[in-house]
């Protein structure tokens, strides 16, 4: 929704860095933060590459199944 509201043209920033609290090395403590970043821009892609108007298809039709699908697939790589 932030990316279709166009949230990043505001200039604000969302954090997603979430994670359970646990002990590790410290030279690598800082890895999460490159993780995190990689997998949210893995997530706008997704986002922008959606096939939007066959989605809205799928919902006029009321045909949820097929939306279903649609959206696995895109999210799953299928």
């Amino acid at each position: 929704m932030l990316e279709l509201g166009k949230y990043p043209e505001t200039g604000r920033f969302v954090g997603l860095d979430v994670k359970a609290m646990r002990t590790q090395k410290a030279e690598v403590a800082h890895k999460h933060l490159a993780n995190s970043r990689a997998v949210f821009l893995r997530l706008v892609d997704k986002v922008r590459s959606f096939p939007h108007d066959v989605a809205r298809d799928c919902i006029v039709a009321r045909d949820y199944e097929a939306l279903e699908m649609l959206v696995l697939e895109h999210l799953l790589g299928g």
